[in-house]
């Protein structure tokens, strides 16, 4: 896409995303990080349903997650790709959806994808999320090029942005990610393996099925099965649960 096109898109695209998010002003669940966004979305959007029914929790489909794909994901449309045909179609479809649609879901889950300094202000342009997860800060072959040290700091800047009544969930293994407790005034929740994380997995065992371990939230015990393997998705479960929880 050309730069100028992809300008005229990208301002459309973020007006009519915002008159959308203030016409229905769905709770708005932000998950960043590194790496293991899409499988703790997956799992929030999975818990969430359970909840509340399938028609009121949305998440981003595939991995809109920047300034283009977020309004995307939010409006619930497809990229244009590198048809400009195809653009003007979506345009046409969001401004219909903005201005008129009734239709909307009462929560979001919404992957919000940072690399470099400055990536963050355009997406917190957009929207404002009522809660955070945070899943790391690690290196990545995504994340190669780009400091560690500029990602903790546009995340740093979301986690500013929460509002006191808030909810922040942060990865307690991670020591950068450990650190965002500090600059919020929203209510922090940790999970994790370590012994001071408040939503603990200990007894982590793994066999044909799967892996199991025991959960520990709340002063309460639970046995979990997830029949897929690594430790991403335990974190995810985690994080999921923990949402699910409080909200």
């Amino acid at each position: 896409m050309k730069s100028i096109f992809k300008k005229i898109v990208q301002f459309h695209l973020k007006l009519l995303t915002k008159i959308t998010l203030w016409r229905h002003r769905p709770f708005i669940i932000a998950v960043a990080g590194s790496t293991n966004k899409t499988t703790t979305k997956d799992y929030i959007l999975k818990f969430l349903r359970e909840k509340y029914g399938e028609k009121e929790v949305r998440g981003n489909p595939k991995s809109y997650n920047t300034e283009i794909g977020l309004p995307l994901a939010i409006l619930y449309l497809d990229s244009g790709e590198s048809s400009a045909l195809r653009w003007l179609k979506i345009l046409v479809q969001a401004k219909m959806r903005a201005l008129f649609g009734r239709k909307f879901p009462k929560k979001l889950v919404l992957e919000l994808g940072v690399e470099e300094k400055g990536d963050m202000k355009p997406l917190l342009e957009m929207v404002r999320p009522n809660a955070v997860i945070v899943t790391n800060i690690e290196g990545s072959y995504t994340y190669a090029n780009s400091s560690l040290d500029n990602v903790f700091g546009e995340l740093k800047l979301l986690v500013q942005q929460l509002p006191k009544d808030g909810y922040l969930f942060l990865n307690c293994d991670d020591g950068r990610v450990k650190e965002l407790k500090n600059f919020t005034k929203a209510k922090v929740t940790t999970f994790g393996f370590s012994e001071e994380a408040e939503a603990r997995a200990e007894n982590l065992r793994t066999d044909a099925q799967g892996q199991t371990f025991d959960f520990i939230f709340q002063e309460k015990q639970e046995s979990v099965r997830i029949k897929k393997y690594g430790r991403t998705n335990i974190y995810a479960w985690m994080a999921a649960k923990v949402v699910k929880s409080f909200l």
